[in-house]
């Protein structure tokens, strides 16, 4: 999936409009947001919009999100089209509203990884150490200054319950970051 409709200007606090759909902050953005289709064969509970951290989500989702009275999120409105064109219904763009403290890399343990023979190594962080004490207590939230979305156990056990496709769950424990010298931030 690919957003069509988007202008990729930024607004007055230098956000593009891909960041201010994944954090819900709206202003400027033309609803429905328009997707089409580019890769895949089988739709999913979870749909990669080929833009990091925006993701869109089934109706079936959406309900149990609702039924649980899951905090933290909300959708946007979207338009979603084959790659033949045909309009696909039942998706809904997905923001994450919580937020919680930066990250402490100096908690987590640095590990070295080399991924071709006689290669680099490169430097890893392993753990994520998240600022709870920041943690605004949403089931769906952010770290500060980046579009990591983290989920509490709750969210977990649901999305494992009901075998949701298309989501790979990391426990923060086992979470692993190149370290490239600089945060990704927003």
């Amino acid at each position: 999936m690919h957003p069509l409709n988007l202008s990729f200007e930024r607004d007055e606090n230098h956000l593009d409009a891909v960041i201010r759909l994944v954090i819900g902050k709206y202003d400027n953005i033309k609803f429905p947001v328009v997707f089409k289709q580019e890769y895949g064969k089988k739709l999913q509970d979870i749909l990669d919009t080929g833009t990091a951290s925006l993701y869109l989500i089934s109706d079936k989702m959406k309900q149990v999100f609702e039924a649980n009275n899951l905090t933290g999120w909300k959708t946007f409105a979207v338009k979603v089209f084959s790659k033949q064109g045909q309009e696909i219904e039942g998706y809904h763009g997905l923001s994450i509203l919580g937020r919680c403290g930066a990250r402490n890399e100096s908690k987590s343990e640095v590990i070295m990884k080399q991924f071709v023979p006689n290669g680099p190594f490169v430097k890893y962080f392993k753990g994520l150490h998240i600022g709870l004490d920041k943690w605004d207590g949403s089931d769906f939230f952010l770290e500060d200054k980046t579009t990591i979305a983290i989920v509490t156990r709750k969210v977990a056990d649901i999305l494992k319950k009901h075998k949701f496709t298309n989501i790979r769950l990391v426990n923060l424990a086992d979470y692993e970051v190149q370290d490239f010298g600089l945060q990704n931030e927003i």
